[in-house]
């Protein structure tokens, strides 16, 4: 568990750090804030390709293997990056940005090794969100894809150390009703959750804030989006995924309208907002995507998770730029708002049910 902590630590600082520069990359080479959301998408569709890779990878050669596979590609997406800023290139950008994007798939999976390892989703989530606060907090110091390069090639020498365990053939099928619910969860938060976070730091930088300032408010929202793993995990066995995802959405709601109301302080309080909803929603969606599935059964759950992510995210980030070029950042926070009032109503419509204390483990 050690090494997968450390993992995550690494990890997760390399993929904030670089998920934060992408927005203010994409504007300076771009020429345009309607380019700020592509660096988002690009990154989050590229994770959501590299779930299946790594999928097949996991059934293949065992997790530890694939998940540093996973880290190094990004690493070399980032340097596709560093050369790509270089010389002035947005679709070189974005190209580095998609193969990135595997760093991030590899560091979300973590959490389900750890299940498998003896521990649960929390002890991972909590790592991952000591890293990726520290990682925006670096913006303001060296370059942020090299450093980000650096992050992600110390977390693949992390994983070697993992002990892999075997996966065992189980009969094919779907991932049940359970699993649809919990695969409809994931998506509908990240898309919430992508669309207003990703246009946030240009939005800031045009209000006058420092790339330090940035940073702080950044890391801020992703202390909301990590910190409350405990208090999810404990929501789902104590009141069930179910009850907990549809907080989860009702938090979103009142984030995305703190943050329409334009004042900075509440920006700043609907951010972390916004982060603490989406927890809830990862927490009891993964519970439900993986409850019951075992073998490359569940990898392949698992793997369905990361892509429905990838693609809710891929959707939001692309459309931010253009929603808050034409309505401005409060009418894309109103957006949001509105998608997350569906998405609340939804989960009280699917009533999945109860689930077991320990979620995501076996």
């Amino acid at each position: 568990m050690t090494w997968l902590w450390m993992a995550a630590l690494l990890g997760g600082c390399a993929q904030s750090l670089a998920g934060a520069a992408g927005a203010l990359l994409a504007v300076r080479v771009g020429g345009g804030a309607a380019v700020a959301g592509l660096p988002q998408a690009a990154l989050v569709a590229g994770a959501a390709l590299a779930a299946f890779v790594l999928s097949a990878l996991t059934r293949r050669f065992g997790r530890p293997r694939a998940l540093a596979a996973g880290a190094l590609a990004a690493a070399g997406g980032c340097a596709v990056v560093v050369a790509a800023a270089h010389l002035g290139s947005l679709p070189l950008v974005l190209a580095g940005t998609l193969l990135s994007g595997a760093g991030n798939t590899a560091v979300m999976l973590t959490r389900y090794a750890a299940a498998e390892h003896g521990g649960t989703m929390t002890a991972v989530l909590t790592a991952t969100a000591a890293g990726a606060v520290a990682g925006p907090l670096l913006l303001g110091v060296a370059d942020p894809y090299v450093v980000a390069a650096a992050g992600f090639v110390l977390a693949a020498l992390c994983y070697r150390p993992v002990r892999g365990r075997p996966v065992t053939p189980e009969a094919a099928g779907g991932i049940g009703a359970r699993g649809r619910a919990g695969l409809a969860i994931l998506s509908a938060a990240n898309l919430v959750m992508v669309g207003v976070m990703t246009f946030a730091p240009v939005h800031l930088a045009h209000t006058g804030a420092s790339r330090t300032a940035i940073g702080a408010v950044v890391s801020a929202h992703i202390a909301g989006m990590f910190a409350p793993s405990v208090l999810s995990t404990r929501l789902v066995a104590a009141a069930g995924a179910a009850r907990t995802a549809g907080l989860g959405a009702s938090v979103l709601m009142l984030a995305c309208i703190t943050v329409a109301a334009g004042e900075p302080r509440a920006m700043v309080a609907g951010l972390v907002l916004l982060g603490a909803g989406w927890n809830c929603c990862l927490v009891a969606g993964s519970t439900l995507l993986v409850t019951g599935a075992h073998g490359t059964a569940r990898v392949r759950g698992e793997a369905w998770g990361e892509v429905g992510m990838g693609a809710a995210a891929a959707a939001g980030g692309g459309l931010s730029g253009p929603l808050a070029a034409a309505a401005g950042y409060p009418g894309l926070a109103w957006a949001g708002a509105v998608v997350a009032l569906v998405f609340a109503a939804g989960v009280l419509a699917m009533r999945p049910g109860r689930v077991g204390v320990r979620p995501a483990g076996d």
